[in-house]
């Protein structure tokens, strides 16, 4: 048996790029890297809203049996189904902010809610909520944000003066999830 020798096909020669076509290759690899790199580093890593959330979360409250204890020690006390009532309103209003006129007295540094109105609202939108100041029996004027937005804006904190002027002892609040607060003039 003769071995023949293998042919071998004569080999393609590939035109070698140019040096500008490799650097513009090279180029857009990089950019695309980039943008992709970008994108994935929006995605994963925290922006302003987020630090904004957390904060929120760390500020606010938490009730509980229908008291809701500040960090000073006093409690709102929720009586009468008032929560109940309360939750319910906040239900019902999950597409735009709402006003509550909380109804009840302060006795020692405790805030007992007793009831809850609705004042007339002129306009409502996602993030805001425009309506008739709460009755000097109120001892909480709240109001809603969006979910898990527990900051008082400036706007909110401004607000507090007009809210003293009707009563005293009275206090603002927000309510940000069916279960959480902030509050604000509760702290001397």
């Amino acid at each position: 048996m003769d071995k023949k020798p293998e042919e071998h096909p004569k080999e393609q020669q590939i035109p070698e790029e140019s040096k500008f076509a490799r650097i513009v290759k090279r180029i857009f690899i990089i950019s695309i890297s980039l943008l992709l790199l970008f994108l994935v580093l929006s995605y994963f890593v925290p922006n302003y809203e987020l630090f904004r959330i957390i904060a929120g979360h760390i500020e606010s409250y938490k009730i509980e049996d229908n008291a809701i204890t500040l960090k000073n020690g006093a409690k709102i006390i929720f009586q009468n189904n008032s929560y109940t009532n309360l939750k319910e309103i906040y239900y019902e209003n999950q597409q735009h902010e709402f006003k509550a006129c909380l109804i009840g007295y302060k006795q020692n540094e405790n805030y007992y809610v007793q009831a809850v109105e609705i004042p007339k609202i002129f306009s409502q939108t996602f993030s805001s909520v425009t309506a008739e100041p709460c009755s000097k029996e109120a001892i909480i004027s709240l109001h809603s944000h969006p979910y898990k937005s527990c900051f008082l804006s400036l706007h909110d904190v401004r607000g507090y003066k007009f809210v003293k002027d009707v009563n005293k002892d009275a206090i603002i609040g927000i309510m940000c999830e069916s279960d959480r607060f902030n509050f604000y003039g509760h702290e001397k």
